[in-house]
């Protein structure tokens, strides 16, 4: 049996869609588990005007289960051996008898087989609850503020096979009755949940978000012309029609002295239409959506009115713009308040620049004075009327106001890279860079810090594009070093160790979103200050980390820590040390300790792991052979010394002993 559940609904925005999807295909699954109810498939879907569930393979009535019910401790639910009225009331609660008593721990317990409703009853309950348990980002009441939900509710549609499932939510009754599109379909009552796309699709509804975009995609190609196909365009124009209709119109020719970035930010963020190409330059030529099968060109000319009166506009904040400087903007800046308790965006540039001269100084950058131009001008379209009215372009139109101003090219193309995650230039990463360390450092200094799900400032992705740069440019570099400093031009080092723990946590969480495995995430987590190296360890630690050597080292390697975890020194007498093996690990360790810290020099940590596992044999035998916890204290010292050395040249590398111990059997069983 297949079940649907339809709720129509005002338009949705654009925002709700990816998480919601997620968010119904969790809870209905999840109820569904809950209830014992067996399916094979939940699918869930929307438009801009309904959402919906579709559950595949239901049984008519889910199995009978066995519940287990706890009842009073045996010494109060029996005297000399009969039953008490605690036990009676208990028994008589589920209608069972003193021969169903099962005792367990001390207590009474009672087995009762619970026969199931039939699904289609079950589902009358579970579609309410599940509907009552979506969240969403901006949720809204309605009529008498009675009613709480993504927005209002008009229809509800919820049926197995080609029964009703009766229930009543929001003052609305279900029933069978399907919308079609809201100017051009009709209601129909549908016959069968296997009709639900057929229905809505003779009434103008591809419900079907991929089907859309594929509509959408499929209608992008035009004659002559070349599309930008933007992909998050295309979805965000799937999620706001049930049936999207290519509209191809031209705005004045006169707009193409426009730069690109401009005319194509107007065309696409303003009436979320995409812009062509011909020859590799953009043409008059645009394509936009309509909701519905018609053709009428008045849409058409309707585009044409608002992108061309967009496009004025930004001529004339453009043509107004050339006129001033990137000094006038920089005065303009020191009126403009960055973030509460952390001064003005002037204020932000001079520590920037400062954090920035500071990066530059410890990378060895060749050209300290284009960092500091950079730096200086990094901001200031933030000023400029183009930026004002088209924020997106922040960074863009810094980028080419420089150039026509006779910036150097480097220089200007910073300005618009430091704000990418993946900057093509290691000047555009510098200012990028010391940019995110002055907003991570400031927020959490006036306790900004984030929280669960909570990250208002974008603390998280900040660090992770910091990490990000440091790994593509390859500087080894501490990060601490750039942390105090900022602290320092700040002049507060409040909640300086929380900061210190955030960076350590996004560390791990960096290695994880490039695929390194969990474990090895955490294996190398350490080593957070040096960013490029625990990175480098990661990566090559990832490439043989399934391997019977390092499964075998791990184990060696636990030893060695365990044992010279809580000892503090490093200081030892090799004098005492005359067991055959621990001489032998000795000799072995002092040859390996050497190749390591050179491998490490290069940035070697494929060669720094080889060095490392052939310890392997050297420390089995150590362990086999000699007693480290020796009742002589000089003896025992000095041992454990030797082992706090050997520790410190792998933790150097990585804590190989945060390797799940599951993988490695795991490694074993396949090699």
């Amino acid at each position: 049996m297949d079940a649907i559940l339809e709720i129509y609904l005002e338009d949705l925005p654009p925002s709700e869609f990816p998480e919601l999807l997620e968010n119904m295909k969790e809870k209905m699954e999840e109820i569904l588990k809950s209830e014992g109810i067996p399916f094979s498939s939940v699918n869930t879907g929307m438009t801009v005007r309904r959402i919906y569930v579709m559950i595949e393979g239901l049984p008519e009535k889910p199995p009978s289960r066995i519940e287990e019910k706890k009842g009073p401790p045996e010494n109060i639910a029996y005297k000399d051996g009969k039953p008490t009225k605690a036990l009676e009331g208990f028994l008589k609660k589920f209608d069972a008898s003193p021969e169903d008593v099962i005792l367990k721990d001390g207590y009474v317990y009672i087995k009762k087989v619970i026969e199931s409703k039939s699904t289609k009853e079950l589902l009358s309950e579970i579609f309410p609850r599940f509907i009552s348990r979506l969240r969403f980002k901006k949720p809204m009441k309605w009529g008498n503020g009675e009613y709480e939900f993504v927005r209002p509710v008009h229809k509800i549609l919820a049926m197995i096979n080609k029964e009703i499932i009766e229930f009543k939510v929001f003052g609305v009754e279900s029933s069978n009755v399907l919308k079609g599109h809201r100017f051009f379909g009709e209601e129909e009552e549908l016959p069968g949940v296997d009709k639900y796309e057929e229905v809505l699709k003779r009434n103008y509804v591809i419900v079907d978000i991929e089907d859309r975009e594929n509509m959408i995609k499929d209608q992008l190609n035009l004659e002559n012309v070349d599309v930008d196909i933007d992909e998050e365009l295309v979805d965000e124009v799937a999620y706001l029609t049930e049936y999207p209709k290519a509209v191809v119109g031209n705005f004045k020719e006169e707009y193409l002295e426009l730069p690109q970035e401009v005319i194509i930010t107007t065309v696409k963020h303003h009436e979320r239409t995409f812009a062509t190409f011909k020859n590799g330059k953009i043409t008059t030529t645009f394509v936009g959506f309509q909701d519905g099968p018609q053709d009428d060109k008045n849409i058409r000319k309707g585009f044409e009115r608002v992108i061309n009166a967009r496009l004025e506009d930004a001529r004339y904040y453009y043509e107004i713009d050339l006129r001033s400087s990137f000094d006038e903007w920089n005065e303009e800046l020191k009126g403009m308040v960055f973030q509460k308790e952390l001064g003005t965006l002037f204020d932000k540039v001079i520590r920037i620049r400062d954090l920035a001269l500071k990066l530059a100084k410890m990378i060895k950058y060749p050209d300290i004075t284009k960092v500091e131009r950079a730096a200086m001008i990094s901001k200031a379209d933030i000023a400029s009327k183009v930026v004002y009215e088209f924020p997106e372009l922040q960074g863009v139109m810094g980028r080419i106001y420089a150039l026509e101003w006779g910036e150097e090219y480097d220089v200007a193309w910073a300005i618009q890279e430091q704000y990418s995650d993946d900057p093509r230039e290691e000047l555009g990463g510098i200012i990028g860079v010391a940019d995110r360390v002055d907003t991570i450092a400031g927020n959490f200094s006036v306790g900004n810090i984030p929280s669960g799900s909570k990250d208002p400032y974008g603390l998280r992705t900040k660090a992770d594009a910091i990490y990000s740069i440091i790994r593509k440019f390859r500087w080894d570099i501490d990060i601490t070093e750039l942390l105090e400093k900022a602290f320092e031009l700040l002049k507060n080092k409040e909640n300086r160790e929380e900061l210190y723990k955030f960076m350590k946590g996004r560390f791990e969480a960096f290695l994880e979103g490039r695929g390194i495995s969990w474990d090895v995430a955490r294996a190398v987590v350490h080593l957070w200050r040096t960013p490029l190296r625990g990175t480098l360890s990661a990566e090559a630690l990832e490439k043989i980390v399934d391997s019977p050597d390092v499964g075998d080292l791990r184990i060696g390697f636990e030893r060695v820590h365990n044992m010279s975890l809580k000892h503090d020194s490093k200081e030892f007498d090799g004098a005492l040390l005359k067991e055959e093996a621990e001489i032998n690990l000795m000799n072995e360790f002092f040859k390996v300790k050497s190749e390591v810290q050179k491998s490490l020099e290069n940035l070697d940590y494929d060669s720094a792991y080889k060095s490392l596992i052939s310890l392997k044999p050297h420390i089995d035998r150590y362990f086999d052979e000699v007693f480290v916890m020796v009742g002589r204290e000089d003896l025992r010292r000095s041992r454990l010394g030797f082992l706090k050395n050997v520790d410190e040249l792998f933790m150097s590398v990585a804590n190989l002993a945060e390797i799940s111990k599951n993988r490695i059997d795991e490694g074993r069983n396949q090699n």
